[in-house]
């Protein structure tokens, strides 16, 4: 589970009008799962700041910003809100979720 402190901070810091890629990655992938997509890349990151639902899809995956109980959720799986494996942060869940 983040620190809620510092998963305010990571949402309120993606300030850039545009963010060129987006890597997505932890303990179970080293390697991760990109977006290349600056549209989809920017898009994801307004979303996560403003705490506003996205989709879109990029390197093959269906990414998908929405709310998690009472935090934010970004997701690779297509659907927010579930339990499908695969890469998912919460940042600002505020459990253990």
């Amino acid at each position: 589970m983040w620190n809620n402190t510092l998963s305010i901070f990571f949402v309120s810091g993606l300030t850039c009008s545009s963010h060129t890629s987006l890597n997505l990655y932890g303990t179970n992938g080293s390697i991760g799962i990109d977006v290349t997509n600056t549209a989809v890349a920017t898009a994801i990151a307004s979303a996560l700041r403003t705490g506003t639902a996205y989709s879109g899809s990029s390197n093959g995956h269906s990414w998908q910003v929405g709310t998690c109980g009472t935090g934010i959720e970004l997701t690779a799986t297509g659907a927010t809100y579930s339990c499908n494996p695969g890469y998912i942060i919460r940042p600002c869940v505020g459990n253990s979720n």
